[in-house]
């Protein structure tokens, strides 16, 4: 007979993402990646937290590209 696996201890798991530009300026994109045990908690990053996450990143990239255009 096999014996089961060994149960994950953890409930949350996530990731936070901050930019450190060359000139010292330092931007917080938050949290970028969630896992929870629970289902509920999983859909509301879904819905809520990752376009979120998605807008600031977007932004993010939105005034470096401006920024390096202005360098030229």
């Amino acid at each position: 007979m096999s014996e089961p696996a060994a149960q994950a201890s953890h409930r949350v798991s996530e990731t936070y993402f901050v930019i450190t530009r060359a000139d010292g300026t330092v931007i917080d994109l938050g949290r970028g990646v969630y896992w929870h045990r629970n289902p509920l908690r999983r859909l509301w990053w879904r819905l809520w937290g990752k376009p979120r996450f998605n807008r600031r990143v977007a932004a993010a990239n939105r005034d470096a590209a401006r920024a390096a255009g202005k360098e030229r």
